[in-house]
C-alpha cells in the first residue's frame, strides 16, 4: 500500500520501517507559521478533499489544536466507496511544526500534516497516511479497498485552495464563500456546479463573440 506524490515539489519519504505509508508534499507561497495557522481548521482542511463527502462532523473547540482533542466524522469516500464513522484524535501536536490524527477503527491509524520551512515566506506541506505494515497478505488483499486513493487529489486541492486564498483573498466575501459555502457542499454538488459556471462562462463568450460580429458587420453597411 506504500505510495508517495507530489505537487508542485519533491515528496520526502516519511515511512518508518514499522508502517506502511502513502504521502503528498505540497509547496506554497506562505510563511510556515500562517500555514500551521491555517491547518489548525481542520474541518475546511478535509473538506478540501475533492472526493470526500463530509455527513455530519463535530468537533471540539473548532480553529483550536491541542493534544486529546477530539473530532467526530462521518463521511464516504468516492474514491474506494467507503463509507465512515470514526473518530479522531489528535496526538503527537509539535506547534508550528506537526500534528497527528490518529484514527480509531479502520485500516487508516493516523494522518500526519507536517510543515517544513523552505524559505522565511514560502513551505512545504506534507500529508502523510499511515497503515499497518504487518499484516499478511490475505487480510491486506482483503481490506485493500479501504486505502484511501484521494490522497494526491486531496494535496493537489489544498495547493489550488492556498494559490487562489493568495491571489483574490482581497475580494469582500471571498473567504465567506469558499469557506461557508463552497466548502459545505457536497464534492458531486461542487463539480456540477463548476461545470454549469464553466458552461455558463462559455455561452457568454460565444454570445459576445457573434454580438461584436454582427456590430462590425452593421456598422460597414453589410447588414
Amino acid at each position: 500500500m506504500s505510495e508517495s506524490a507530489a505537487m508542485a515539489g519533491n515528496s520526502t519519504s516519511i515511512a518508518a520501517s514499522d508502517e506502511d505509508a502513502a504521502w503528498v508534499s505540497v509547496d506554497l507561497p506562505l510563511p510556515p507559521g500562517e500555514l500551521f495557522a491555517s491547518l489548525q481548521n481542520l474541518e475546511r482542511l478535509f473538506r478540501l478533499n475533492p472526493y470526500l463527502e463530509i455527513k455530519s462532523w463535530q468537533e471540539e473547540n473548532p480553529g483550536q489544536l491541542y493534544l486529546g482533542k477530539q473530532v467526530r466524522l462521518e463521511s464516504v469516500n468516492e474514491m474506494n466507496g467507503l463509507r465512515q464513522s470514526a473518530t479522531l484524535i489528535v496526538t503527537g501536536l509539535q506547534p508550528g511544526a506537526s500534528f497527528t490524527l490518529g484514527y480509531a477503527g479502520g485500516l487508516k491509524q493516523a494522518t500526519v500534516v507536517s510543515v517544513q520551512e523552505l524559505a522565511p515566506s514560502s513551505s512545504r506541506l506534507v500529508v502523510k497516511d499511515c497503515y499497518p505494515a504487518q499484516i499478511d497478505a490475505a487480510e491486506r488483499e482483503a481490506r485493500a479497498s479501504e486505502v484511501d486513493k484521494s490522497l494526491v487529489p486531496w494535496g493537489a486541492s489544498i495547493r489550488h485552495y492556498f494559490l487562489r486564498r493568495a491571489r483574490w483573498g482581497w475580494l469582500p466575501f471571498y473567504g465567506w464563500f469558499q469557506d461557508r459555502f463552497w466548502l459545505k457542499m457536497p464534492p458531486r454538488q461542487r463539480r456540477i456546479a463548476r461545470l454549469i459556471i464553466w458552461t455558463t462562462a462559455l455561452e457568454f463568450v460565444v454570445f459576445l463573440f457573434v454580438f461584436v460580429i454582427y456590430w462590425l458587420e452593421l456598422a460597414r453597411g453589410h447588414l
